[in-house]
């Protein structure tokens, strides 16, 4: 599953790709420009998994680099991205106790359940740390 936060609403778009592929990747984030065309770029947040930095990634990027602003997040830091907060409130509404009897089922039920996500629970998602805060913290628990 692939998850589009707007991070100034808190609203998502999600779309559950075939295969785990650096084109299956690419075909969607294609389609979400296609969408957001009038946006004038978008800050896409990603790991350093595979799909996002091998194959055809790199070279799409690349060639709309006027609209993909593309951070890779730390190794073991995703508790810094907010899809992440996003993906675990989502999955506690809408996914965890679920039972799906095949793969289709389980993408009808996402393709459904996303945009009444967005209306029922859709909210910006506020950092409570400062970076004072921020720097003690990682002070603290790199010794």
């Amino acid at each position: 599953m692939l998850v589009f936060l707007v991070v100034h609403t808190g609203r998502m778009e999600a779309v559950c790709l075939p295969e785990k592929s650096a084109w299956q990747y690419t075909a969607a984030l294609r389609q979400f420009r296609r969408r957001h065309h009038h946006l004038r770029g978008v800050y896409l947040i990603h790991d350093g998994d595979s799909i996002h930095t091998g194959d055809g990634t790199p070279g799409y990027l690349a060639e709309f680099a006027h609209w993909w602003h593309p951070r890779l997040m730390p190794p073991d830091a995703s508790w810094l991205n907010q899809a992440e907060i996003l993906l675990d409130a989502f999955e506690l509404r809408y996914v965890k106790r679920g039972s799906w009897g095949n793969r289709d089922e389980f993408v009808a039920h996402v393709a459904v359940a996303w945009p009444e996500y967005n209306r029922l629970y859709a909210h910006p998602f506020e950092w409570e740390w400062t970076i004072p805060q921020m720097k003690k913290w990682f002070a603290k628990h790199s010794q």
